[in-house]
């Protein structure tokens, strides 16, 4: 039975939370964190944008999210791609590239989490880790194909695995513009 982790509908104030360690620049990843005592830990997504004010502008985020595996000779790149409409020119005014490890077990577990909660939930921060707005989302993202893809690709993979080579060939032969428009599907 999926946990059902929708926040009780009262305005909150996240200002005393803060996360230490963040990665500079802009970004996403996943976290465990309690936002509710009732409800317990769940998994997050933290969006990492050191200039917010635009996304504060917003009242509501219409959060999007393509993702696929890419196979590269070192070994297969999770990419999920959290993208903001509208589309000018072919991209979407806001997009945040989040690069995930297939074969390190932790991400098919985190996958699980976030696949079993009715809502997903994505803490706003700035670049000094402070939280700024905490998004709310229906868990309609298909987290469950994502971690079959995962767990299939942890499966499928025989060769040697080196991320950071992997990493860097994803870099070199994928572009987000061609990820969105579904070149590699």
């Amino acid at each position: 039975m999926p946990l059902n982790n929708q926040l009780a509908p009262e305005r909150r104030d996240w200002s005393f939370m803060a996360f230490s360690g963040l990665p500079s620049g802009s970004g996403v990843l996943f976290e465990e964190v309690t936002l509710d005592e009732r409800i317990g830990p769940e998994a997050v997504a933290l969006l990492i944008e050191p200039e917010p004010d635009e996304l504060l502008a917003k009242r509501r985020l219409d959060l999007n999210l393509k993702a696929g595996i890419a196979a590269t000779d070192y070994g297969p790149v999770l990419f999920l791609i959290w993208w903001i409409p509208p589309i000018v020119s072919g991209r979407p005014t806001a997009f945040y590239e989040q690069i995930m490890n297939p074969l390190y077990l932790n991400t098919s577990e985190v996958l699980r989490r976030v696949a079993e909660q009715t809502h997903l939930h994505v803490i706003v921060t700035d670049e000094t880790g402070q939280v700024v707005t905490v998004f709310e989302y229906e868990n309609i993202f298909g987290f469950g194909g994502i971690r079959a893809a995962v767990d299939g690709a942890r499966v499928a993979w025989r060769g040697p695995a080196d991320f950071a080579e992997a990493k860097g060939a994803y870099e070199r032969e994928y572009e987000i513009d061609d990820i969105l428009a579904g070149r590699y599907d």
